[in-house]
Order: structure tokens, then C-alpha cells, then sequence
């Protein structure tokens, strides 16, 4: 038996939230950075104007980051602050065990 990638490179989506018009740079290069320091491939990175609106289930952005975890094509879900997944502490609690349960996990990216 022949095994051509005996390991794979850690993969993370990264998931912002964008407040109002302005593009979260600060955020963005905080995860990239974050990333970079655990030689993780950022896969994709995802901007949702979404977040002050809705809950986690129902972000189509935020569930497709989900959706990455599920399919195996993203080992994390990189986020800038727990705020980003939900300022409730219930929902981003919930929306971790979603994705645990999917085999991966999420990590804010500290300084």
C-alpha cells in the first residue's frame, strides 16, 4: 500500500464579521497572523455583514464555514473574538459544540 500525503496541512476558515461598510483588516491580519504562527493554511476566509442581525444558525456565512468542517475541507474555524460567532455566550457555546460535534473546533485567534 502506497500512502502519497502521509499528512496534511492543518486547515482553517477564517470568519469575520463585518460591522457596517468598513472591511475588518485588523481582524483579518490578527487570524492571519494567528495562522501563520501554526503553519495553518487559511482555506477561506469568509466577511459577514450578517452578524448584529441574526443568530449563528441562521447566517448562511457563518454555516458555511460549518458546512467546511463537516466535508473535512477545514480542520477550525478562526475568529478574531468570540463576539464574531455571537456576543451571547449560549450561542457561541452552541454553535461550538456544532462544530466539535462535526470534528473540528473553534479558536480565537489571541495575541
Amino acid at each position: 500500500m502506497s500512502i502519497t500525503n502521509p499528512t496534511r496541512t492543518f486547515q482553517a476558515v477564517v470568519y469575520l464579521a463585518r460591522a457596517g461598510s468598513t472591511f475588518p483588516e485588523e481582524e483579518l491580519r490578527a487570524c492571519e497572523s494567528y495562522a501563520l504562527a501554526f503553519n495553518w493554511n487559511v482555506s477561506l476566509i469568509v466577511v459577514d455583514d450578517s452578524i448584529h442581525t441574526t443568530a449563528p444558525e441562521r447566517r448562511p456565512m457563518l454555516q458555511a464555514a460549518l458546512h467546511r468542517i463537516r466535508t473535512r475541507d477545514a480542520d477550525a474555524i478562526l475568529v478574531p473574538a468570540r463576539s464574531a460567532i455571537s456576543p451571547i455566550v449560549g450561542e457561541f457555546d452552541e454553535f461550538s459544540r456544532q462544530v466539535e460535534k462535526a470534528g473540528g473546533f473553534v479558536q480565537v485567534a489571541t495575541r
